[in-house]
C-alpha cells in the first residue's frame, strides 16, 4: 500500500513538473522580434489595441518619429515609466537600430507586458509607418 502511494506522488510530481515546463517553453517559442511589416499591419488592424514605443532620446525622438509614438527614453528610468503603462495593449517598440528596442522588450516582457521588437526606425518607416 505505502509503495502504491509513493508511486502515485511521484506520478502526480512528474505530471505538475511537467506542466509547468511546458508552460514556460511556449511563453518562450513565442517570438520577441517582429517586421515592421507585421507591426504596421496588427496597427492598421486594430490601433486602439496597439501602442508604437520609442526608446530612442528625445532629441532622436524629435528627429523624426513614428506619428503618436510614445516616447520612453530607454536610458531615463525605463524600468520604472514602464510600471505605468497599461497591461492589456500590445507593445511594438522601436530605437534607432535595435539594440535599446530589444532590451527594452525583454525587460517589459519580464514584467508581463505583450511586447515586440520592430528594430530600427529607418525600417520602421519604410514599412508605412506615418511619420512627423
Amino acid at each position: 500500500m505505502k509503495t502504491r502511494v509513493a508511486i502515485a506522488n511521484l506520478a502526480l510530481l512528474g505530471l505538475a513538473c511537467g506542466q509547468v515546463k511546458s508552460h514556460s517553453e511556449s511563453a518562450q517559442k513565442e517570438p520577441m522580434q517582429v517586421s515592421p511589416a507585421e507591426a504596421y499591419q496588427a496597427w492598421k488592424s486594430a490601433p486602439e489595441k496597439v501602442v508604437i514605443l520609442d526608446v530612442r532620446t528625445p532629441q532622436e525622438y524629435q528627429s523624426g518619429h513614428v506619428k503618436g509614438a510614445q516616447n520612453l527614453d530607454f536610458y531615463a528610468n525605463f524600468e520604472a515609466a514602464v510600471e505605468k503603462l497599461p497591461k492589456d495593449k500590445i507593445y511594438y517598440l522601436h530605437c534607432a537600430s535595435g539594440r535599446r528596442s530589444g532590451l527594452a522588450t525583454e525587460i517589459m516582457r519580464q514584467k508581463g507586458y505583450k511586447a515586440y521588437n520592430m528594430g530600427g526606425f529607418g525600417a520602421v518607416a519604410q514599412a508605412g509607418f506615418p511619420t512627423e
